[in-house]
């Protein structure tokens, strides 16, 4: 399985494709689109290792540094869900490509609310969001303490 992360639109994309979709419905309509396009994890990496805690939904984020540049981290990603796997992608996007040190800066949530989703998600949805977040945090972490 290839490990790059070609298929995901870039963040500001779905930012903007967000931004003019006019209703629930639509928004919810696009994110499970993108869920066709989450790079997925392989069946040997659902493990708890990889697992989200705190999702409603079964999640696992798998990190990878891509073959052409070993600095950045990408992940893959998979759940039992279409629209968290549409979330799992909008979440992945705005990460891909980003060092550890650029990944713990960013301010997610912040980003996050440009889309207005979270107000749409049942409290389970944004506990699995903010579970999805920390994640990723908790990886970026781990790989600063490896190069050091």
């Amino acid at each position: 399985m290839s490990q790059t992360t070609p298929s995901l639109p870039e963040f500001e994309e779905i930012a903007e494709t967000m931004s003019y979709l006019p209703d629930l419905d639509a928004k919810y309509q696009f994110l499970i689109d993108l869920s066709k396009r989450l790079p997925l994890i392989q069946d040997e990496e659902e493990t708890d290792d990889f697992r989200v805690w705190g999702c409603q939904s079964s999640v696992w984020i798998v990190p990878f540094h891509p073959e052409e540049n070993g600095q950045v981290l990408n992940f893959r990603g998979k759940s039992d869900s279409v629209l968290v796997s549409g979330i799992i992608s909008t979440v992945l996007s705005l990460y891909q490509n980003k060092t550890p040190e650029d990944i713990l800066a960013l301010d997610a949530q912040t980003e996050l609310k440009r889309l207005d989703l979270e107000s749409h998600l049942s409290p389970s949805r944004r506990n699995g969001l903010t579970g999805m977040i920390e994640r990723i945090r908790e990886y970026a972490t781990e790989a600063m303490m490896r190069r050091s």
